[in-house]
């Protein structure tokens, strides 16, 4: 998401995990494609980036704030809740994130018999209700971008998030939501269980909200931020 480039102040960090973006793309006969394996992944940035000095330390630690859009942001949170996981960062934050993906096919299935399943229809009011699209969105799914292993829910479609781990959880952590998201309400509902927790809910777009209201969504997400420094 290159426009958090422009939209917030400080140095922004991405990461494509294995099968798509700018990364390798192996066969799966070669390459594990799961949540933990992409934990790992993460994992291992993470600590390379702090090894070179990318990411600063500051009081004895890490100062950095982890964000994850997505299936971005269950990769986010299951990292961080590893058992060999990354140094703690100062802050995390959601962007349109179920806490359980069996309900949101749920929802996403009642929202496509609502619109007759027209999945054009589906796309321009749940997706991205910008016209005309995005630059960044179209560039993001251009041909040979997104990738093939990680297209869809497969691998993440019995995933919920642990309770046990929502309880424990102490990082400060940022909820952006979307008025007319396809992670509805209802599939968010788990995330309410976190004991420090902001949600801002944007009115007016969808699931590429950040890409759809770029100010008004990287004003939240920076003030956010600014608040969790040092």
């Amino acid at each position: 998401m290159f426009p958090l480039v422009e939209l917030l102040q400080r140095p922004v960090i991405f990461f494509d995990q294995l099968g798509c973006g700018r990364s390798d793309r192996p066969e799966p006969a070669d390459q594990e494609y799961s949540i933990a394996a992409s934990v790992r992944d993460l994992v291992s940035v993470i600590d390379a980036l702090v090894a070179q000095a990318w990411i600063p330390i500051r009081d004895g630690r890490p100062a950095y704030h982890l964000y994850g859009q997505s299936f971005g942001g269950i990769l986010a949170f299951e990292t961080l809740n590893a058992a060999s996981g990354p140094p703690p960062p100062r802050s995390l934050s959601l962007s349109n994130v179920p806490s359980s993906v069996p309900v949101l096919l749920e929802d996403v299935a009642a929202l496509l018999a609502d619109l007759g399943d027209d999945g054009s229809r589906f796309d321009a009011t749940h997706v991205c209700r910008a016209i005309p699209r995005p630059a960044a969105l179209l560039a993001a799914y251009a041909p040979g971008h997104p990738g093939s292993h990680w297209r869809g829910v497969d691998v993440i479609a019995e995933w919920c998030v642990p309770e046990a781990s929502l309880a424990s959880f102490t990082t400060p952590v940022l909820r952006l939501a979307a008025e007319y998201d396809f992670v509805t309400s209802r599939s968010m509902q788990g995330w309410q269980q976190l004991a420090n927790q902001r949600l801002v809910v944007l009115p007016g777009v969808a699931h590429h909200a950040l890409l759809e209201r770029p100010k008004a969504y990287g004003a939240h997400l920076e003030a956010f931020l600014q608040t969790h420094e040092d």
